[in-house]
């Protein structure tokens, strides 16, 4: 479990695990809290709250109370009760459930006071370093608004919660929505509100009806998805299961003659898992959802699944993978929409303004996915920002380029709402005296980094061959322009996110304990943007290589004239190398030592092996390596790789003997 511990405890009503039934009458609030009854439990914990005793009992059920809050997203009150738990002294859990909140409510210097006072008592402050320097980044772009987004509320909301949004036809939009009109009469203890089913209207917002009755039933059903032709239908729906628990499940079904067919659950679903919010990708062949797995990053992930179909026409779902860790973090990514090669979601883990942020990504030319991108203001906002979706059908008018719709938690008329947003022609400013100085657009350039490490045929023998590379987690990058330098963490997937100013040159190092470190450089001068491009991604890998001490690792091309002890040239760029590497490394020192093959005289071999080794070793203090880190060991025949037969040892085997290495030292 992560620091940020944002692991959505099924934020919307869509992925929210369904009630079981207790005989049992709840007799106070924090039994009704348990059993995930929000709305219920913040009447009984406000008078429990009144009543209590003692500070002690004040401070959990204010914690409750601002976690009640938290769930039925009410921010403010969730910060106003959670305030008071931290001052009658409830804990860490308290305060960073604070942070969270302030930062969701756009208050970044109070969540960075927050995070602050939560590090002074946590054992996890490379988290709270990261977030703390997250805020910071957010911040300082926090009052930025994209020039030609416009972004308006659609009157047809309700007092209730409507969200995810998806065009279907055309002409119409469907919906999810807890309102009154839902079917059924049962009443969702979570919310105090109807269960919520999925709604259809026109998109101007008028006409609004509940969706197909074939579709919609006492559970909760949410956020469909539609191919092209609009004649297939995935949707989430959570039901009990007859069990003490139910699960979120994606159901299908098809359209003939207008009518929806009996939903079926796609069958690639396991037991015991939460699953939501799928779309349609690659021509309807691909499917995308998000879900909660083992091996996933820690927060629901987002997945992908590919239609395999028969020669009869008929169709089966694939297995289902896990989207790259370019887009799945430690937090949770959800709602996705696809848009041609490009991908949106949403994250809380990736920079982002507050809770759930959108962001976009899509298929480079190489065939792997783009860093996310934040779609900022005024798309995004501190809250909750999702279900993003473009309406290619919408009609155009003069500088208008695109138009779609989205859903927001912002201030509003309800909980979360639909939003519409249209984005115009932003005019390039046609002469020197505009007030915007076309040489001095800004431009944002991101820095989308990687920690690797080296993988070896046996993870315990740098000898036995190098077989790939593998994600490494919680390095210490320190990235330098020369006159200030910034430091983060890689995350649990090896990700580091950085924005870089433009005219610099930037050297990286990322650090790790029991590894060597790793450098790399990167220039922001001179970069070459496409017309109208106002932003770019510098991709690095920085690899570290784990410390095996009093190993000895040979090193290659390091070859001798015969009975000389001189450097030749050719030996020259590897001893450079680990010249480099020593003055890049100076928490180690090495032996550096030389043998021979089995011909000759043995004490004559044994001092030429030890010239050999201190000729080295006088190579690599010229490049500025203290001597004082290195100690020369000559070894003559009393060390052989392969102990052959002399006489009988072939001349390949007689090379491996002859041979150079370094160890490193305790």
């Amino acid at each position: 479990m992560t620091f940020v511990n944002r692991l959505i405890l099924f934020l919307f009503a869509f992925l929210i695990l369904e009630s079981c039934s207790f005989g049992k009458k709840i007799k106070d609030g924090e039994t009704a809290y348990e059993r995930k009854q929000y709305s219920i439990a913040i009447d009984m914990l406000k008078n429990e709250y009144q009543n209590a005793e003692n500070n002690r009992i004040k401070a959990r059920t204010a914690y409750l109370l601002g976690m009640s809050y938290s769930y039925l997203e009410e921010n403010s009150l969730s910060i106003e009760w959670l305030a008071k738990a931290v001052d009658k002294e409830y804990g860490n859990e308290a305060l960073l459930k604070l942070a969270q909140a302030y930062k969701k409510g756009g208050e970044y210097n109070s969540a960075i006071d927050s995070y602050i006072l939560l590090k002074k008592s946590s054992n996890n402050k490379r988290q709270i370093d990261r977030e703390i320097y997250v805020i910071k980044e957010v911040a300082k772009w926090a009052d930025e608004i994209e020039k030609g987004v416009k972004v308006e509320l659609m009157n047809d909301n309700s007092g209730f919660s409507e969200y995810s949004p998806v065009i279907l036809d055309n002409n119409f939009l469907v919906f999810t929505s807890d309102m009154a009109e839902s079917t059924g009469s049962g009443i969702y203890k979570w919310t105090g509100n109807k269960h919520t089913d999925l709604f259809v209207m026109l998109k101007n917002g008028s006409e609004i009806k509940r969706f197909d009755a074939g579709i919609n039933s006492e559970a909760n059903e949410g956020t469909a998805c539609f191919s092209k032709d609009g004649l297939e239908i995935v949707f989430t729906r959570c039901e009990d299961r007859n069990s003490s628990e139910g699960y979120c499940r994606l159901m299908y079904s098809e359209r003939f003659s207008g009518v929806w067919s009996e939903p079926i659950l796609i069958p690639i679903q396991k037991e015991g898992i939460n699953y939501g919010q799928s779309t349609f990708i690659e021509n309807d062949s691909v499917l995308v959802f998000s879900a909660k797995m083992d091996d996933g990053t820690g927060g629901h992930d987002l997945y992908y699944t590919e239609r395999i179909m028969n020669k009869d026409g008929s169709f089966f779902w694939g297995e289902a993978y896990l989207f790259p860790p370019t887009i799945n973090s430690q937090g949770n990514e959800m709602f996705p929409s696809g848009d041609g090669d490009t991908l949106y979601f949403s994250s809380d883990y990736f920079a982002g303004l507050g809770g759930l942020d959108i962001f976009k990504t899509w298929l480079q030319p190489n065939g792997e996915w783009a860093p996310p991108q934040n779609l900022k203001k005024p798309i995004n906002s501190s809250f909750d920002d999702f279900g993003y979706i473009v309406d290619y059908d919408a009609s155009l008018r003069g500088s208008e380029i695109q138009k779609g719709f989205f859903t927001s938690s912002r201030a509003g008329y309800g909980k979360e709402d639909l939003y519409k947003y249209e984005r115009n022609r932003v005019v390039a400013p046609s002469s020197e005296n505009d007030p915007i100085e076309a040489q001095n657009v800004e431009i944002e350039i991101y820095l989308a980094g990687k920690t690797k490490e080296v993988s070896y045929n046996d993870n315990n023998d740098p000898n036995s061959g190098i077989n790939g590379k593998a994600n490494l987690e919680d390095c210490y990058i320190t990235i330098s322009d020369g006159q200030e330098s910034e430091n983060i963490y890689s995350d649990k997937s090896g990700q580091f996110y950085l924005l870089l100013k433009k005219g610099k040159d930037y050297s990286i190092k990322a650090s790790k304990i029991g590894y060597l470190n790793s450098f790399e450089t990167i220039s922001t001068k001179d970069l070459k943007l496409e017309d109208g491009q106002l932003s770019t991604t510098i991709n690095i890998e920085l690899v570290l290589n784990k410390i095996f001490t009093n190993v000895e690792i040979t090193l290659e091309n390091i070859y001798y004239n015969f009975n000389k002890s001189d450097i030749r040239s050719d030996a020259e760029p590897t001893l450079d190398s680990l010249s480099q590497l020593l003055l890049q490394n100076p928490q180690i020192n090495i032996q550096l030592s030389s043998h021979t093959d089995c011909r000759g005289d043995d004490e004559y071999n044994l001092i030429l092996s030890q010239k050999r080794a201190e000729s080295a070793v006088a190579y690599m203090a010229r490049k500025g390596v203290s001597k004082t880190r290195m100690i020369a060991k000559g070894y003559g025949v009393t060390a052989l790789a392969i102990n052959c037969n002399c006489d009988d040892c072939t001349e390949e085997e007689h090379q491996i003997n002859r041979r150079t290495t370094f160890k490193i030292l305790e």
